[in-house]
């Protein structure tokens, strides 16, 4: 049986996904859909202020202030 083929954005919610640490939020590929929340590719702009935030923490990467 063929797998279904999943739309682009579901990829990209699947990519987005793996790179989340599986502790904290959860959050699934359906909820994101149902929400219509897509993944900004070229948002240059806060893509430099989130790497801004994010620090050193030792053990990877922290951000110690999420607004």
């Amino acid at each position: 049986m063929p797998k279904p083929q999943l739309d682009a954005d579901s990829r990209a919610h699947l990519e987005w996904l793996g790179f989340v640490q599986p502790h904290g939020l959860v959050v699934s590929v359906p909820a994101l859909n149902d929400l219509g929340l897509v993944l900004p590719r070229n948002d240059v702009r806060r893509q430099q202020r989130l790497a801004e935030g994010v620090e050193d923490a030792g053990d990877g990467p922290l951000i110690g202030d999420f607004e």
